[in-house]
């Protein structure tokens, strides 16, 4: 007994010493780092050698590729940091490549917070200078663990507009253009550090019905199946609000195939039945819902209109004769610009601001609206640097702050679809997309809609959840394998359908296959279609590439013969017209050119379809259904229109027809 005590108690007091030590162990590391700091302060005022003096250079992946930086150091400080030419997002990285270089500079310091938006492009060029301070013979640690400057509020600033706009990405531009060229002064605040929000991380696609450009569009077997299907439907199945449409829509179809089938069969009626059709879902409650009509339709008789609007002052950006169908897009009307994928659609906009007097705000964040006798009257804001920022508007304010995509606990909260949100699941969507609008419209009365539904992207990188990173071409040439090599879905689906069919798939992944040719025709040293750098995405493993199948199936790492044999009978229904397998609407051409390409993807969330009720006047409705004065809305912070799922290619309509509607109907004072 005595002994067991004994042993008890040399336990007991190993135990103590070993945490004493560690807490001592503990304390001399803070003490050092603590030390070190200190020391370098003291180096720093005695004029003593922290640097070898001279100019490093050093080159970091970001977004688009490496981007190059050189600093040039004296014995005591960081002189300079200059970023080389590199393939980062125009606009989006802008902030990233000129705000840190500068806080480096001005506070000694690697202590940089990265720029909201523009993580992946703060974090290469933060590295790129530590590397650079590794060379000159600098403390890493100790730049990185010294306090940048307090940042101080300045004096509170007070301003009135006619029209005040919450938002600078696509649909608060659209609106600040649409309003000034009404003759009204327009003051437009953004959070973050540069304009475009979602729309310029977005794709680029934008459905709209042309019969001018799709007539060059070849008509298949498959989508004459699926129109004969909808001859069939009964006016009956569909939502009361919708059977007129559909009924026109069965006119038109029939006489459509009473003649020539060969090109392309589309009408703005099939366009706004297959968004219905597209958004119509049934909850995980049991509640059902659609769009609704009215929003559906001005949605979609005006999107050519719109499109054309938006380039109409740029010289620069056009509208191009390619037509084809973006994932989840159920039909190919999808247009695209010029310019590159998102940037394309912000360029434009910007210009016309500027050229429009449209006075911008840049990190300020909007946080309380201004309510006065019933009427939204401005809105109360926050700049970065913690300046309080008052606006009065006198015709109205709109709402554009985008949905909650980055929000995973708003998601969470709502959810009413999906069942298997998490909180780190990843995003498509800027870290600015946290649902203020939302909230703020909430507190000034307004009515929320379809918030239980959020749209999964399924062809998302599997790591960072962006949609760049990838190579693949429209939606009928791509092949979806999971790591076993095989088929699961068919590629032409919804995106939630899609995004459902690979959450089920072994670890949730699949592999996007395309030959050279479905692909683009990529070249190593070249781009894709985001401005991300080809070899790049080879060398990380965001892309996968071989002269042949059986070289690509290695790297997936599934049976050569399994994944060959599934491109064989694919091809074969690319031939015949018809897949037997899973009946994929559009079909493309054979997966058979070398080099072979595979792009693996992972679902993340993408768009969030509910926010505040508006009506086709772009008003925003409280909970009883009438307009609440003053307040308008644009974009993903409203709902109603894609209900449970957003058809492929139609957010963009959504922001650029609506933001146009919003500013027309605030600077008429509606």
């Amino acid at each position: 007994m005595k002994k067991s005590m004994k042993k008890i108690i040399a336990a007991a007091l190993t135990a103590a010493m070993m945490v004493s030590m560690a807490g001592c162990s503990k304390k001399a590391d803070t003490a050092m780092t603590e030390t070190t700091t200190a020391a370098q302060t003291e180096t720093e005022s005695q004029g003593e050698a922290l640097y070898t003096p001279g100019t490093y250079t050093s080159e970091q992946q970001g977004n688009g590729g490496l981007i190059p930086v050189t600093v040039e150091f004296s014995e005591t400080e960081i002189l300079s940091v200059t970023i080389g030419e590199n393939k980062e997002t125009a606009g989006l990285a802008d902030p990233a490549l000129t705000r840190i270089p500068e806080e480096i500079v001005a506070g000694q310091t690697l202590n940089v917070d990265a720029v909201s938006g523009a993580t992946i492009t703060s974090e290469a060029v933060l590295a790129a200078v530590a590397d650079c301070v590794a060379q000159a013979g600098g403390d890493v640690e100790a730049l990185k663990g010294k306090e940048a400057a307090a940042k101080t509020a300045g004096e509170d600033i007070e301003k009135t507009a006619d029209v005040v706009v919450i938002g600078g990405g696509g649909a608060g531009l659209a609106a600040a253009v649409s309003a000034s060229a009404n003759g009204t002064s327009v003051i437009l605040i953004e959070k973050g550090s540069a304009l475009g929000g979602n729309t310029l991380r977005a794709g680029g696609a934008y459905n709209a019905v042309d019969e001018v450009r799709q007539a060059a569009v070849d008509m298949d077997d498959s989508q004459i199946a699926e129109l004969k299907g909808i001859l069939e439907l009964d006016e009956k199945e569909v939502a009361e609000e919708y059977r007129e449409t559909l009924k026109t829509l069965k006119g038109q179809i029939t006489e459509y195939l009473a003649g020539d089938t060969s090109k392309l069969f589309d009408t703005v009626e099939l366009h706004t039945y297959q968004t219905y059709k597209g958004g119509a879902r049934t909850g995980l409650d049991g509640t059902e819902i659609h769009g609704n009509f009215d929003l559906v339709n001005t949605l979609t008789t005006q999107s050519l209109d719109a499109l054309e609007w938006l380039v109409s002052g740029d010289e620069e950006t056009e509208i191009t004769d390619n037509i084809g169908t973006v994932l989840g897009g159920l039909w190919p009307r999808m247009h695209s610009l010029s310019t590159s994928v998102g940037h394309g659609f912000i360029s434009p906009l910007e210009k016309e601001c500027k050229k429009n007097g449209v006075e911008i705000m840049m990190d300020t964040a909007g946080k309380k609206l201004i309510v006065e006798d019933g009427r939204v009257t401005g809105v109360e804001a926050e700049q970065a640097d913690g300046t309080k920022v008052t606006l009065h508007a006198g015709n109205g304010v709109i709402m554009a702050t985008g949905g909650y995509g980055a929000n995973p606990s708003m998601a969470m909260e709502y959810d009413n679809y999906w069942g298997v949100l998490t909180e780190d699941m990843p995003t498509t969507n800027t870290a600015l997309a946290t649902g203020d609008g939302i909230v703020m419209g909430k507190e000034a009365g307004a009515n929320l809609v379809g918030m239980g539904y959020i749209q999964l992207m399924p062809s998302s990188h599997p790591e960072t959840g962006s949609l760049s990173g990838g190579l693949w071409g429209s939606a009928e040439e791509q092949v979806f394998v999971n790591k076993e090599g095989k088929r699961f879905v068919s590629e032409y689906e919804s995106r939630d359908v899609l995004a459902k069919a690979a959450l089920e798939q072994t670890d949730g992944m699949f592999y996007i296959i395309c030959d050279q040719e479905s692909a683009g025709n990529p070249q190593r040293g070249g781009q894709n279609s985001w401005g991300n750098d080809i070899d790049s995405l080879i060398a990380d493993g965001s892309v996968l590439t071989s002269d042949t199948l059986e070289g690509l199936a290695e790297q997936i790492g599934c049976d050569a013969d399994v994944l060959v044999a599934e491109i064989e009978k694919y091809n074969s229904y690319c031939e015949s017209g018809v897949d037997e397998d899973f009946q994929k609407v559009k079909l493309g051409g054979k997966i058979d050119v070398g080099p072979f390409w595979a792009t693996p993807r992972k679902p993340s969330i993408h768009h969030t379809m509910g926010g505040l009720e508006i009506n086709t006047d772009a008003q925003v409705l409280d909970v009883d259904g009438n307009v609440i004065p003053g307040l308008y809305a644009a974009g993903e912070v409203t709902g109603g229109i894609h209900a449970g799922n957003r058809v492929g290619g139609n957010a963009l309509p959504d922001i650029i027809v609506f933001g146009r509607i919003a500013g027309q109907s605030a600077a008429a004072g509606k």
